[in-house]
């Protein structure tokens, strides 16, 4: 079976898999996902009435099965992931997305490899520093079952009538709240790397926001 047919098969046995769990009308369509170090076709699932829907990587399940053979295997394993992302999607206003000051405070930064996001990083607003890049996130939602979040991009902004600066200095004050372990942790890992007064000096100049964290 080729990547084509698999898609069409899958989609089909997905939407009756989900009907039998008691999911009805869902609509589902591919599109090509841009995330932070990956790019991948999605197949996005959305229930009728719902603003949000499950992007599933359809890229990977193809790769599953040309590994086993067992599109039965692949199919369950891809419904259960279906399945939880659904139960798990976060209660979106689809006004605050346009709203700055009601979306500021969910701002979150994140650290990305540089070179191997060169083509998003002409699309979403950032930080550069040597080899590495600071991105920002909208955190609609996070608990134990994971964290939803949308990359923040040079039209949303625009849109939002929202300049990098002031995008930056939210940020920053949002940040060490929103998602300490993940900004505290690349602090440290930087210190012990370039031991601590290469690291003051070093971030003093170029980014400011690891210093006040610490």
């Amino acid at each position: 079976m080729d990547y084509e047919t698999f898609k069409q098969e899958m989609t089909e046995d997905l939407k009756q898999k989900l009907y039998e769990r008691g999911i009805e009308d869902v609509d589902m369509s591919f599109h090509n996902v841009e995330k932070a170090n990956q790019h991948y076709e999605s197949l996005t699932v959305r229930q009728e009435g719902s603003n949000v829907g499950v992007n599933f990587n359809i890229e990977n399940a193809f790769a599953e099965y040309e590994h086993t053979g067992d599109y039965a295997g692949v199919l369950a394993e891809s419904t259960h992931a279906i399945m939880q992302g659904i139960e798990n999607v976060p209660s979106v206003d689809t006004s605050e997305l346009t709203n700055y000051e009601a979306m500021k405070e969910k701002l979150s930064i994140e650290v990305i490899s540089a070179e191997t996001n060169a083509e998003l990083l002409t699309k979403v607003p950032h930080e550069s520093m040597e080899d590495m890049a600071v991105v920002y996130r909208f955190v609609l939602e996070s608990n134990d079952a994971g964290r939803a979040s949308i990359l923040v991009t040079n039209d949303m902004i625009d849109h939002m009538g929202v300049t990098h600066e002031q995008l930056k200095a939210d940020a920053l004050e949002n940040a060490p709240e929103i998602r300490p372990a993940v900004v505290q942790g690349m602090s440290e890992v930087m210190r012990e790397m370039m031991g601590p007064e290469a690291f003051e000096m070093y971030f003093c100049e170029r980014c400011v926001f690891f210093m006040r964290l610490d």
